[in-house]
């Protein structure tokens, strides 16, 4: 019982901090008699720019044994410096994260507990519209699963993202973008494509349909990031092929098909080495140096198709299945029942 009291707690700690490094501050709360302080300064990481002078500071402290949040706020001074007094010492499992928003971002910073007691630097940096700023240094399309009794195809994609000026890249959904111009991140889609789901280490944001995919809003300030996806696509027959149109542009892409799955043709990608993954081998086709929406047409043949049996039981409930069944049952029927009554017709007598 106690164990699961403590992987709740630190479930409930760990969102906790989450939701907190992305919304505004909390109430103040009390504070203990021992006592800290902490302190650092705010540096704008965008050359030919001043210290961040009158920003506010938020420090979050988490008490890991309590459940506690304490929240203060400061202000930097002329030189970007700000101090906190008053806070309780941290002990074993507390955290403390700083956060600051500027211009338009939230930036955050969470310190250990040997951390705290040196002076913290937080840096920010100046913003544009411009998403060329960020590439994708790496993709991955990965086929994680076939169904072949409904002919279904469940597709991983992960991306290394690197924003490699000194500006965060800050989405503008004030006005619509121009034709051809978007300030946001973006990723395409299969057009039969369903069951969504998008993860991202980047902070705020939302995920939003656009054209034949979609968009994730949330600042990306300088440095590498991680985002990924997960969707199912159908196929006819035994193929299917799409274009990853690579919005972004892709120093590489990858594809990568579990050897289980059978000898799949791929078209669109060169072959390349396989590898294993612990018990997993994938075999492997990709390409490199790929410009922003120049894309790639991707082409698999040789899926599994559905065997007999997946096609006797699976359609029954289709309304399809009946159209095409139901008269042929009935006339199986009606050609029994003729020859049953030729069988049992008596012999006429020669008289």
């Amino acid at each position: 019982m106690a164990d699961r009291w403590s992987r709740g707690l630190a479930y409930v700690v760990a969102m906790t901090v989450a939701a907190l490094l992305t919304v505004g501050p909390m109430t103040l709360h009390g504070q203990s008699s021992d006592a800290i302080a902490v302190t650092g300064t705010v540096v704008n990481g965008t050359p030919g720019v001043g210290a961040p002078a009158g920003v506010t500071v938020l420090l979050h402290r988490f008490g890991a044994a309590s459940g506690s949040v304490d929240t203060y706020e400061e202000t930097t001074d002329d030189d970007g410096a700000f101090r906190f007094d008053g806070v309780p010492a941290v002990s074993d499992g507390d955290s403390i994260a700083l956060a600051v928003d500027y211009g338009e971002t939230r930036y955050t910073e969470v310190l250990s507990q040997s951390e705290v007691a040196e002076p913290v630097v937080l840096t920010v940096y100046e913003f544009t519209r411009d998403v060329g700023v960020v590439t994708t240094t790496e993709q991955s399309i990965i086929v994680a699963g076939i169904d072949s009794a409904t002919r279904r195809m469940a597709v991983v994609q992960l991306f290394t993202l690197e924003n490699r000026s000194d500006t965060t890249l800050v989405p503008d959904l004030s006005a619509p973008p121009m034709i051809g111009q978007f300030s946001f991140l973006r990723f395409s889609l299969p057009a039969a494509a369903t069951d969504l789901d998008v993860s991202t280490n980047l902070v705020g944001g939302e995920v939003i349909p656009v054209g034949t995919g979609f968009a994730i809003t949330a600042p990306v300030p300088p440095g590498r990031h991680q985002a990924s996806f997960t969707f199912t696509v159908p196929y006819e027959g035994n193929g299917v092929s799409w274009r990853d149109n690579t919005l972004q542009g892709a120093e590489s892409l990858n594809l990568l098909i579990p050897a289980e799955f059978g000898n799949i043709g791929v078209g669109g990608l060169a072959p390349a080495d396989g590898f294993s993954v612990g018990e997993v081998t994938y075999r492997a086709w990709g390409t490199e140096n790929l410009a922003p929406g120049e894309g790639v047409n991707i082409t698999l043949s040789g899926l599994p198709e559905p065997t007999w049996i997946d096609r006797v039981g699976n359609p029954l409930s289709e309304a399809r299945f009946w159209f095409t069944a139901l008269p042929i049952m009935v006339g199986v029927a009606l050609a029994g029942l003729l020859a049953w009554g030729i069988w049992r017709r008596p012999t006429a007598s020669a008289g």
